[in-house]
């Protein structure tokens, strides 16, 4: 189901006030069309806070008032990833699932093999070493991903239980 804006948390109509200018600068850029169906995505995907697949977004947004399609639903969510107000974290089974970047700090995530369950943490030594590592090689970072597979304590714990 589609949000109501008034409905929103202060948090997330501040960002979407934020990076809603900057999504539309990208897009006259790009020569792509600014639309409210865009807009509408933007919003469904920053009053998120958790891993999300495009499936599950296109069907929040199949129906209601604010109904988009799947294709622009998974063409807004390229050229949001273009743009970096999303970031695109694929499973142990190459799945795609998103996350807003915007107003988020970079993190690394865990990705249980198992049960799929995403794990995020942060750890400013890992960040800072990345930097490190990019100034002595003279590279202009713009993001990063660290994604981590393996088992999580819950899965841990049914396979020494069973």
């Amino acid at each position: 189901m589609s949000i109501d804006e008034k409905e929103l948390s202060e948090e997330v109509k501040q960002s979407v006030e934020e990076a809603w200018p900057l999504f539309v600068d990208f897009l006259k850029k790009k020569d792509a069309r600014v639309t409210q169906a865009r807009k509408i995505v933007l919003t469904q995907v920053f009053s998120r806070h958790d891993h999300f697949c495009a499936d599950d977004l296109a069907a929040e947004l199949s129906s209601g008032l604010n109904h988009v399609s799947r294709g622009t639903v998974y063409r807004t969510l390229a050229l949001m990833e273009e743009a970096g107000l999303v970031r695109v974290i694929r499973d142990a089974d190459v799945h795609a699932h998103y996350e807003h970047t915007f107003n988020h700090p970079n993190h690394g995530h865990m990705i249980c093999e198992d049960c799929g369950q995403f794990i995020e943490f942060a750890d400013e030594e890992i960040i800072t070493r990345i930097a490190d590592a990019c100034r002595k090689n003279d590279f202009a970072e713009r993001t990063h991903r660290l994604v981590v597979f393996g088992t999580c304590k819950e899965c841990v714990n049914k396979e020494a239980e069973g």
